[in-house]
This record gives C-alpha cells, structure tokens and sequence, in this order.
C-alpha cells in the first residue's frame, strides 16, 4: 500500500465514523421526541392492559378511549369469553401518572 492508498483509506474511516455519529445523532432525536404519552396514544381501543400508577394502583382492563394526557380504562369482568367485554368501572387515568403499561400476551 502506498502512501496515497493509505490516506485515502484514512479519510475514508474518518467519513464514514462521521456518518455513523450523525446517524446516532438522528436516532437519539427520534427517541427523544417519542415520549410515553406518545406511546400511550398509540394503544388500539379495545386492547386489554394492566396500568399501573405512581401510587402502586393497577387497573387490569380495556382501553375505551385515549384523550390529549388520559387513558379511559374499563375493568374485564373475566379472563374469557362473553364476560370479557362487559366492564365493570370506567377509570379515567391521567397519563403523567401511570408508570408503567403491560398489554396482554396473545389476545
């Protein structure tokens, strides 16, 4: 490899680490900008959850309704069958309280 090789094959790296560092830069931007309520808007209505909320309260149900910065959730009366679409209460819970948010596996 001569010299003129070799420095070529340098600016090559150098530009290429330059496009991998922006890339990192745009993914950090998009991850920054989808925020949890964001992600929380996004549930279909009808999907079965488990909330959870600051104060340790769950609440095991279906989405009814997603506002600007609340979930309206109705407890399942039952795991199967007819039951399962008949609520029992509606809550509606702010977003900024809720910790954490499991959806049901396989339903």
């Amino acid at each position: 490899m001569d010299e003129f090789e070799a420095i070529t094959a340098d600016l090559r790296s150098a530009e290429r680490q330059e496009h991998e560092e922006q890339a990192r830069e745009v993914l950090a931007a998009a991850d920054a900008e989808t925020d949890f309520a964001t992600w929380a808007r996004r549930i279909p209505r009808g999907e079965v959850v488990t909330l959870v909320t600051t104060d340790g309260t769950m609440i095991r149900g279906r989405v009814l309704r997603v506002g600007p910065d609340w979930i309206r959730v109705g407890e399942v009366a039952d795991d199967g069958g007819t039951a399962r679409s008949v609520s029992r209460r509606d809550h509606a819970v702010r977003i900024a309280t809720i910790v954490r948010i499991s959806r049901e596996p396989g339903r």
